[in-house]
């Protein structure tokens, strides 16, 4: 599988220098980045040209410039060595307060991947089985309309809900358990297991059905199943008026009818909702991030253990049959390798995949290039998550 094809597959679902920026190293400091994993490297020493991957950040100002994103940041690690870490804007453009080097976001959808993690943990260790009717684990899926939805229905979005799926809107709901009864309730409005639909009520579902077989919240599994083992001190599912890392996190602005971009949240404001949202609560920063899908790219393995078995992630990382579009989505991850590219006789093999946020943060690892690419602005309904995917293919050399 080639870098463009790849690259060709994300522009399609996500609608993603001359210097190395590197990552203060302050681990222990929650008011300072945490220290990278991926040590800086120049672009030829791992066959990149520095020349060519100044156009991403050049493209990146003149976004700024032009309006059209409000802050931006870009890290692509080759060979798990950082060969781009650049920052353009705003974090607070009210406040005049710039963008830094991972600085916090609010990462929506990409919070998804981290619930599908936890499914697969809970299946490994005997404690569900992809297959199971949801109803198993939800009396509230016990009714003629949701019987049918499995497990694996809502890891592949076919569980027959739209998006966001929920029968009023999620803020009215007291908390997260109270949203997925009423969803499995009402039922959803096709069929289940055969066609594709993104829908947030299904993570949602998934979320409380971590925390009802494991007995503990699904964003306490989450902290202390991953986000622990792997170090990623700051991404988290809970923003406390009293965390350190609060003015690290950046505003969010929303696009306007006019183009321009209107801020509609900033870290002095309450949390919009108030319990965690399992299709898309968390918080996390670039490296953090990038980590997560090195994680995966290792097929689940964590120095000498594994977080997760190399059959899950190749499970989780196989086209569902119902995602007939170019790029496709596996167990709660989109996949980019295009289905006429997959390479099924190769156990090792594993395709492009990734996950994008409707506030504008975007991630995908190419694991037969060793490339990990993100891209996070905080500009919701943006298009320069969409555009970076060709700015990068370009750059790294595959125009």
């Amino acid at each position: 599988m080639t870098i463009r094809r790849s690259l060709v597959a994300l522009a399609v679902l996500t609608g993603m220098v001359s210097g190395v920026r590197p990552t203060p190293a302050h681990a222990q400091d929650p008011q300072h980045p945490t220290a990278s994993p991926f040590p800086p490297a120049t672009p030829e020493s791992v066959g990149l040209s520095s020349t060519d991957l100044a156009v991403v950040v050049d493209s990146m100002k003149h976004w700024a410039d032009e309006g059209r994103v409000v802050g931006a940041e870009i890290l692509i690690v080759k060979d798990r060595k950082t060969v781009l870490h650049e920052v353009v804007g705003w974090r607070d453009r009210e406040r005049e307060i710039p963008w830094e080097p991972n600085t916090i976001c609010r990462i929506r959808s990409m919070t998804k991947p981290f619930v599908g993690t936890s499914i697969l943990m809970l299946a490994e260790e005997g404690k569900l089985s992809l297959s199971d009717p949801v109803a198993t684990y939800l009396p509230s899926f016990d009714n003629e309309r949701s019987r049918q939805i499995t497990i694996e229905h809502l890891l592949t979005h076919s569980g027959g809900y739209d998006q966001p799926g929920y029968p009023a809107p999620l803020g009215t709901y007291g908390s997260l358990r109270e949203a997925v009864d009423a969803v499995g309730k009402a039922g959803p409005p096709r069929k289940p297991g055969v066609e594709y639909h993104y829908s947030d009520a299904g993570s949602a579902t998934l979320g409380a059905i971590v925390a009802e077989v494991s007995g503990i919240p699904v964003e306490r599994f989450i902290e202390s199943r991953i986000l622990a083992p792997l170090g990623l001190r700051d991404t988290f599912t809970n923003l406390t008026p009293d965390d350190p890392r609060r003015s690290r996190v950046s505003s969010t602005y929303r696009r306007t009818g006019s183009g321009t971009f209107t801020r509609y949240w900033d870290y002095t404001t309450p949390q919009l909702m108030k319990f965690f949202r399992a299709s898309g609560g968390m918080y996390s920063t670039v490296t953090d991030y990038a980590r997560f899908l090195a994680l995966w790219m290792d097929r689940g393995r964590l120095g000498s253990g594994q977080l997760l078995t190399p059959e899950s992630v190749r499970k989780a990382l196989t086209r569902s049959p119902l995602t007939t579009q170019r790029a496709g989505y596996g167990l709660h991850w989109s996949i980019f390798t295009p289905a006429d590219s997959v390479v099924a006789d190769d156990p090792e093999w594993l395709p492009a995949f990734g996950h994008g946020g409707s506030d504008g943060t975007t991630a995908w690892a190419m694991p037969d290039d060793d490339v990990i690419v993100l891209y996070f602005t905080q500009s919701r309904g943006g298009s320069t998550p969409n555009e970076i995917a060709s700015v990068v293919w370009r750059a790294l050399g595959r125009g």
